[in-house]
């Protein structure tokens, strides 16, 4: 087992392995596969290939197989979460809900000439003929549907989070260091931009870039301005990465109409951390707060073993699952 193996460290190691597992940690080149002479196996951790040379493999007669990893499906689905929450206003309407009916104005039946009155709501046992759609008559509650999406840093998560987009019809623009291969563009249904100009056209911004000096509080105010007025933020990123008092103070201002945190510049949450201030002040402000969960989920055991599953299948002459060469 060897992290971030140079090229030439992979050759002289791999002569004698029936199976390669590789993170994406450089290309596996066609002078890495000709090396591996025993090869039977390459097996990604992960869902993207770009980065492996299929036709090298083909040839050789060696299977490639992928492994998509729960804890970035799991940031995806936190993802998905994030932005329905906040489009759909769900904290605000948690206040709403929890008010007295006759807080709540209906307009009562008009007869020609008759001034308009309205009346407060009574409340009514509901069934086919009786209901109260929208009583508290909200204007602003949106759609995922056919938004532009925009995802700053893109590996495992953004290619996750990309193929759950896809369903809801959205047009998904990505920045990335390194530009994908068309194919994997085309695959993913994904189209590259630079950073600020991914600002400037998405509705909603998904950040996941990580930690590095350069991106020390990147999503400052003066880039915080530059998205559009009404978009919504969501970070999943490194939260060093972020203004967090621009980003509360574009909500304050209405410039954005809302964000979603599950990542924080202090970790645990600090109690005058701007956004939890803003939330704290104002129970319309519609930003939602998560304590740093995106990668949990619900399978007890580590899925570490699972990574291995396919070099026993490719050992015993067995199927292997995910294969893509």
């Amino acid at each position: 087992m060897r992290r971030f193996p140079t090229r030439d460290e992979i050759i002289g190691l791999i002569a004698d392995a029936d199976a390669l597992i590789t993170e994406r940690s450089g290309a596996i080149d066609g002078d890495i596969i000709a090396a591996g002479k025993n090869l039977k196996l390459i097996q990604r951790i992960g869902s993207l290939y770009y980065d492996i040379d299929l036709a090298a493999a083909r040839q050789r007669q060696i299977a490639v197989a992928v492994r998509p990893i729960r804890s970035v499906i799991a940031v995806a689905e936190q993802m998905m979460m994030e932005m329905l929450d906040v489009l759909r206003r769900v904290m605000p309407l948690q206040q709403v809900v929890r008010m007295p009916p006759e807080t709540f104005k209906l307009s009562a039946p008009l007869k020609p000439g008759d001034a308009p009155t309205e009346q407060p709501f009574t409340p009514r046992r509901t069934n086919e003929d009786v209901f109260a759609f929208n009583w508290s008559r909200q204007t602003k509650v949106g759609l995922l549907y056919r938004k532009t999406v925009g995802i700053l840093g893109f590996g495992e998560i953004g290619a996750e989070l990309s193929r759950r987009l896809a369903n809801w019809e959205c047009r998904i623009v990505y920045s990335k260091r390194a530009r994908l291969p068309p194919e994997t563009e085309q695959q993913l249904g994904i189209s590259y931009r630079g950073q600020e100009d991914l600002l400037r056209e998405s509705d909603i911004v998904v950040c996941l870039l990580p930690y590095f000096p350069e991106t020390d509080q990147w999503l400052n105010a003066a880039r915080i301005g530059m998205m559009k007025r009404g978009a919504i933020l969501c970070e999943a990123g490194s939260g060093s990465v972020v203004d967090e008092s621009a980003v509360a103070d574009a909500i304050r201002s209405g410039h954005l109409a809302g964000a979603a945190f599950d990542t924080y510049e202090w970790e645990p949450l600090k109690q005058d951390n701007p956004l939890l201030a803003l939330a704290n002040s104002d129970p319309t402000a519609n930003i939602v707060l998560t304590p740093h969960i995106g990668s949990c989920n619900d399978i007890p055991r580590s899925e570490f073993p699972e990574f291995y599953t396919n070099a026993v299948h490719a050992m015993n002459g067995e199927p292997l699952e995910r294969r893509v060469a």
